[in-house]
């Protein structure tokens, strides 16, 4: 029996990829001010200090995904740095996945790290998520897909000052467990082919990192 899906839309995995390497750079403004205080926190100045390693990370985004320069676009667009927006306590929230309460106490550098560490946690593990489900619908395939989006979660994870491979390794770890069985159980709503290329996926993905460990 044939499957049948929804069209995927470009612009809707850009958004998708694209949301939590927002986020990802707004707690690395944080992160890399020693997350003491947000007073004077923006992005403008972090986006022009760490240009060329996010211009690498969106090449990769766009070979993935082989996104037209209207969709890559929309990074720019939309990401506040061009209007001078400050990091604030809503943003770390939401990003952060409400691990403190609303308003936070972002005055308490211990709340404010706590805030960053999840933060950098959730988001990293949407970013994968986001980049598989990019690489499943129009990737270049496994064998180019998988380097691709381990190489773009480590340099999103020195974004927010993680130096290593292990980031890789973490980030893949979190998003087998937050993203994966609600999408492969047998009662999920995915079609079959989606849970087989998840699966194979997630098998790639682990060799890599066991290879790199």
């Amino acid at each position: 029996m044939t499957e049948n899906h929804a069209p995927i839309s470009e612009t809707g995995l850009g958004y998708d990829v694209f949301a939590p390497l927002w986020g990802i750079l707004e707690l690395g403004v944080v992160a890399e001010s020693g997350a003491q205080a947000l007073r004077g926190l923006a992005l403008a100045g972090f986006v022009a200090a760490h240009r060329k390693d996010i211009d690498g990370l969106l090449a990769m985004i766009r070979d993935l995904g082989d996104f037209s320069s209207e969709t890559m676009a929309i990074f720019e667009e939309q990401g506040g740095w061009n209007d001078g927006r400050q990091v604030t306590s809503e943003y770390l929230t939401m990003y952060s996945g409400c691990i403190e309460g609303y308003p936070p106490e972002t005055g308490d550098p211990v709340v404010l790290r706590r805030i960053v560490r999840m933060g950098s946690d959730l988001q990293l593990a949407t970013f994968m998520d986001a980049l598989v489900g990019t690489a499943t619908a129009r990737g270049p395939g496994l064998g180019v897909s998988v380097p691709l989006v381990a190489d773009a979660v480590r340099m999103a994870g020195a974004l927010l000052g993680f130096h290593d491979e292990r980031v890789v390794r973490d980030t893949f770890r979190m998003w087998r467990v937050k993203f994966l069985p609600d999408v492969l159980r047998p009662d999920s709503p995915s079609g079959e082919s989606v849970k087989a290329d998840l699966r194979l996926y997630a098998r790639a993905l682990e060799e890599l990192v066991d290879e790199r460990s």
